[in-house]
């Protein structure tokens, strides 16, 4: 009979001790989950055309989680990196509405009208991913209004970076687009403000 109690006791143990330890981690999950993404400032508004010859505004992106960053027609190589990384992104973006890319075309001279449409084949873009553009001026005036948006946290030259944003328009996230690791950490940040923004 003793023996019998102390199997008893010895299981009752082993499973209490595997529910706190499920606790603990549950708790630990919530508590990361929890964890505040780093706050910037707010993402600058804009209002550009993209290659369906489509208005996308700021506004229109509110309530979505996206990711912008900057393509430098005269500079191919360098944007070819970041929008291969993109194109990555987009594909793990697949199975989520919430979730939007917009890369802000930095025209060149004498630009031919079809770049965004010959863009956005070359990356097998999907329906999320918007490659927008407006004039000269009005990109250079945008970039300065992302500096702002960002103090410190680039080198001044935003081309080789990403910005996360979430569903207010708040920027939460800056990556160097040239890290090999930019995209798990984009896809990480994600997962934390799709968790957060469902609780």
């Amino acid at each position: 009979m003793t023996r019998r109690l102390l199997v008893t006791f010895c299981l009752a143990f082993i499973v209490a001790a595997l529910i706190a330890l499920g606790y603990l981690s549950w708790n630990a999950s919530i508590r990361r989950d929890r964890a505040e993404l780093s706050r910037y400032g707010v993402a600058p508004a804009f209002d550009l055309k993209d290659q369906n010859g489509i208005s996308v505004a700021k506004q229109s992106l509110h309530g979505k989680i996206w990711i912008a960053n900057f393509v430098e027609m005269g500079n191919p190589g360098a944007s070819a990196v970041l929008s291969s990384k993109c194109a990555e992104l987009d594909q793990n973006f697949r199975q989520n509405e919430q979730l939007t890319l917009i890369s802000i075309v930095i025209p060149a001279l004498n630009q031919n009208d079809s770049v965004l449409k010959d863009l956005s084949q070359h990356y097998l873009a999907s329906s999320r991913w918007h490659f927008v553009t407006g004039s000269l001026d009005k990109i250079r005036r945008l970039l300065d209004l992302w500096r702002l948006a960002v103090p410190g946290q680039t080198n001044e030259n935003l081309m080789s970076y990403f910005f996360l944003v979430d569903s207010k328009g708040e920027v939460r996230g800056v990556y160097d687009g040239r890290s090999p690791e930019a995209v798990q950490q984009i896809l990480g940040d994600i997962g934390t403000l799709l968790r957060t923004s469902s609780k």
